[in-house]
């Protein structure tokens, strides 16, 4: 669950609505990259992870199509329906303004340094700051990619998230965030070195085999 509010903050209603509802039509989604409240990168920039009238305006919910929340196909839904709510969307190298913002509804490219691939962000206008109506998706269709047979192993690579990627951590005793980033990348590099074999960050059958090995 994101933060909801703390010391002099609540989180915009219609956001803790969003959350709420794709959380009770995909229980079964990772959330190790969703976020509200801003970090201290955040603070140092204008952001709408950061306060404002007593507020935090934005939502990050982690993309996680192998347990059904496609973040991609949720976005152009929420897009497109246009809610007075929404000020913008980003997701996956893209962003999208409400019905008040440039180009209302269109994606357009986005060149910020996050692309936000492994989660979609969020922002809601000063209109979704109290009004927490639901939000509208039920027209939305993302069907769960099949899972494989317990006896394969998915290999893992740098920007892929989901359940396997928070073994892997958990393994590699990392903070468990559910994204495969920079340090995970790294750690499995070292382990990769160490066995003697290419170190190009990739985890598959052998490589996930050592780390077992080493993890236990």
């Amino acid at each position: 669950m994101v933060a909801k509010s703390g010391q002099g903050w609540k989180l915009a209603a219609a956001l803790i609505t969003l959350e709420d509802q794709v959380n009770k039509k995909w229980p079964q989604r990772a959330k190790g990259s969703d976020g509200s409240i801003g970090d201290t990168s955040h603070q140092a920039r204008p952001s709408d992870h950061n306060i404002r009238n007593g507020y935090c305006h934005a939502l990050d919910l982690t993309h996680d199509p192998r347990n059904g929340f496609d973040s991609y196909k949720f976005a152009d839904m929420i897009l497109a329906k246009q809610d007075p709510r929404l000020a913008y969307i980003i997701s996956n190298g893209r962003i999208g303004s409400g019905p008040k913002g440039p180009q209302p509804g269109k994606w357009r490219k986005y060149d910020g340094s996050n692309a936000h691939a492994h989660h979609v962000h969020f922002s809601a206008a000063d209109l979704g700051e109290k009004d927490g109506k639901p939000w509208v998706f039920d027209q939305v269709v993302v069907k769960p990619q099949p899972t494989a047979p317990a006896t394969m192993i998915r290999e893992l690579h740098y920007g892929l998230d989901g359940p396997d990627v928070v073994e892997l951590q958990r393994m590699l005793g990392l903070p468990t965030n559910a994204f495969f980033g920079y340090g995970t990348a790294a750690a499995v590099v070292k382990v990769q070195l160490e066995a003697g074999l290419a170190a190009h960050g990739i985890v598959g059958p052998g490589t996930w085999k050592i780390i077992k090995e080493k993890s236990k």
